[in-house]
């Protein structure tokens, strides 16, 4: 990616974090980047193309800074993972509040609906794989399901981060909350015949 094509993409990201999509204005996002409208044009092609690609660069960098660093099993990846979208940091707000905008923008635009379903699909599935993996190195019951676990964790962490974003609840409130709730999300798994989950 050109520098001047991650510098649009940056800008856009921080225009629908602070505006929405509808405040999205081309004229702005070109301003705030440094260069010519006629470069989003070429770029992206449309307006519509820009908030696909934006969405694309949220997940992007939303890889980058949930990497877990040195855990020791695949739980402790997990529960880094998840808390890696709540971090007091600028680019993490920016990205968390954007993609919920993108998220509620694909309500009506149905054009957005489609980039957003295979981000979530992925999203799911990365916890699901990392929750298979603690299956294998024991650090995560082998009753739990991977996909239910990955599709509940992913809802949870979106729900909190936007009570996060709004100021209803702290960093760190937010960030026990989540891990808290990978705990019970493990241990709650179903067990046969309804026998209580192995303590850990």
């Amino acid at each position: 990616m050109t520098d001047r094509k991650k510098a649009l993409l940056e800008s856009a990201v921080r225009t629908i974090a602070r505006k929405g999509v509808r405040g999205l204005r081309v004229e702005e996002v070109a301003k705030d980047a440094g260069v010519s409208v006629a470069l989003i044009y070429h770029h992206f092609g449309d307006r519509s193309s820009l908030l696909k690609n934006a969405l694309l660069y949220i997940e992007q960098r939303a890889d980058e800074y949930t990497l877990p660093v040195a855990a020791t099993s695949a739980r402790e990846e997990l529960v880094a993972t998840v808390l890696g979208e709540i971090q007091d940091n600028q680019e993490v707000r920016d990205n968390s509040a954007a993609w919920g905008e993108l998220r509620d923008a694909a309500i009506f635009d149905t054009d957005l609906r489609p980039t957003l379903a295979d981000l979530t699909r992925q999203w799911n599935n990365d916890l699901a794989d990392i929750v298979r993996r603690g299956q294998q190195d024991g650090s995560i019951p082998a009753n739990a399901n991977p996909d239910d676990t990955g599709q509940r964790l992913t809802a949870l962490t979106e729900g909190l981060s936007s009570r996060w974003l709004a100021g209803l609840i702290s960093t760190a409130e937010a960030r026990s909350l989540l891990e808290e709730a990978v705990t019970h999300e493990l241990e709650g798994a179903p067990h046969p015949k309804g026998e209580p989950a192995a303590p850990s």
